[in-house]
């Protein structure tokens, strides 16, 4: 069926298909281009034509004459008909123009995806493949020429495969291009990266991630010159200028890997530098001996790393060392009160101590022994600073306690033991009776309280203790006296009077 007689003619068209259905591929690219052409030749002749049928019309009726009928005779062309010998049976005729039309259905193919590749601006970015692709097909175009329909159909199938895999590419070209097109921006390539982007958008002029990719590569060389200032920065250990810098450049870019990572790195250094200086300055602090600076200098760098255990153990060996110096200093000064035998001061002391360290044997013993000392500091000072008191028996016996149990403590040269040969003069005398001298009218009864009542006199003697004594005088129809006198430990007999003699 597909064998051709050398002497074959090519089977009738219909008058009704369109040049992309009679011709193969390079005829339809080249129809393309003459039909514009001969568009203007048309309208061209048209105008010519329109001059001459006026021409025509208007002036041909004055220059000829009309024909006699003598003179016209018809002309008579013998049409000769022949039927060819080789001429295609009605059925090959039908396969044949089958076969055409299915070669055309895939040149209509081509065509369709010519005309999409085109719009994505193929020849740019895959040129050579396709200009391979159309080669293929105008090998298509010789074996339709020749009516090979078969074999055109076969190698415009192998131009649109061709083709369809161009189309393909095109989306792997497209994601390619921007990938390449952002590890350029992070490389610092931007001439590369617009180059990169720019194939992207013609292949997709909307995509927005290419869109977005070419505005940041045009950005590029301002961010770069900032990076590289900060770098310059960062080189002369000038961190805050470098930072300076590399945040200018995320502002640029706020996309920029390297500008971020720059900025958070720069922050992270300040960070570690200062943390590192207060540190730095705190151990400085330990070895002056300055604990109380080397707990501010240690909290500082806690502030910046809050989770740092370095701070939080030098926070400890400095609060350590503020600890033992607060207790070395309230321990001296409570031995200082020991040996001074300021024994209030010296339990104040020591109870400082205990505040600071619970559990220190020697504050606890320390302030029980002040605290007892003290408590006998206060009594030996209130009888010495007034020994009257030894008149009341209880006082005096107690005192009596007090001294013997005092005696176990005493020192010679110390102020307890002044106070012991104070306190027992004042003992010896409290129970040596001195006279008394009461004088009165004899017509007042006199009491002494504690002591006797006297009844009225006009003198009398009596022997009291030293101490402090109140007496009395009451008489009838007078308002009664009260009179408080001293019989003192220095042996002077005193002389008291009692007399009422103010009328009521």
């Amino acid at each position: 069926m597909n064998d051709k007689p050398s002497n074959q003619t090519e089977p009738q068209i219909p008058p009704q298909e369109t040049p992309a259905q009679i011709f193969g591929m390079g005829d339809v690219e080249s129809h393309k281009t003459k039909q514009q052409q001969q568009t203007k030749i048309l309208w061209g002749i048209f105008s010519l034509l329109l001059v001459l049928v006026l021409g025509v019309v208007l002036l041909l009726p004055r220059l000829i004459s009309a024909p006699g009928s003598a003179t016209v005779a018809p002309v008579i062309i013998p049409v000769e008909r022949s039927t060819p010998q080789d001429a295609f049976s009605p059925f090959e005729e039908a396969q044949l123009l089958r076969e055409r039309e299915q070669a055309q259905e895939v040149l209509a193919l081509i065509l369709d995806f010519q005309e999409q590749l085109e719009e994505i601006n193929v020849e740019i970015w895959a040129g050579e493949a396709y200009l391979e692709s159309l080669a293929i097909a105008a090998e298509g175009d010789v074996a339709y020429r020749e009516q090979d329909f078969l074999g055109s159909q076969e190698i415009y199938q192998r131009s649109l495969l061709s083709l369809q895999s161009l189309e393909t590419l095109s989306l792997e070209v497209l994601n390619t291009s921007i990938d390449l097109g952002y590890i350029a921006i992070e490389s610092g390539l931007p001439a590369a990266a617009k180059e990169e982007f720019t194939t992207a958008l013609l292949i997709n002029d909307e995509s927005e991630t290419a869109l977005v990719g070419l505005e940041r590569a045009q950005l590029l060389p301002e961010v770069l010159a900032l990076l590289e200032q900060g770098d310059t920065w960062r080189e002369n250990n000038n961190l805050e200028s470098a930072l300076d810098f590399y945040t200018q450049a995320s502002v640029v870019d706020p996309a920029h890997t390297r500008a971020t990572n720059a900025v958070a790195q720069t922050n992270i250094d300040i960070l570690d530098r200062d943390f590192l200086i207060f540190m730095s300055n705190g151990f400085s602090s330990i070895q002056d001996n300055s604990p109380g600076n080397a707990l501010v200098s240690f909290n500082q760098a806690l502030t910046l790393k809050p989770e740092s255990s370095d701070a939080l153990s030098a926070i400890t060996q400095a609060e350590t060392m503020i600890t033992s110096r607060d207790l070395t200093v309230q321990l001296n000064a409570a031995q200082g009160h020991v040996a001074g035998e300021r024994w209030q001061e010296a339990l104040e002391a020591f109870n400082n101590a205990i505040a600071i360290d619970a559990n220190l044997v020697a504050a606890l013993n320390g302030s029980e022994r002040a605290q007892t000392r003290a408590n006998l500091d206060v009594y030996l000072n209130n009888i010495v600073n007034a020994p009257l008191r030894l008149a009341d028996e209880e006082v005096y016996q107690q005192s009596i306690n007090v001294y013997n149990e005092a005696l176990t403590l005493v020192e010679n040269n110390s102020r307890l033991y002044d106070q012991l040969v104070a306190l027992r003069g004042y003992l010896d005398k409290a129970r040596v009776p001195i006279t008394v001298t009461l004088t009165s009218d004899g017509l007042t009864n006199v009491t002494i309280y504690r002591v006797s009542e006297l009844g009225s006199f006009a003198s009398q003697t009596l022997n009291l203790n030293p101490g402090t004594y109140t007496a009395v005088g009451v008489r009838s129809g007078y308002r009664d006296v009260r009179s408080e006198f001293i019989v003192p430990f220095s042996g002077e007999e005193p002389v008291v009077t009692v007399i009422c003699n103010e009328p009521v």
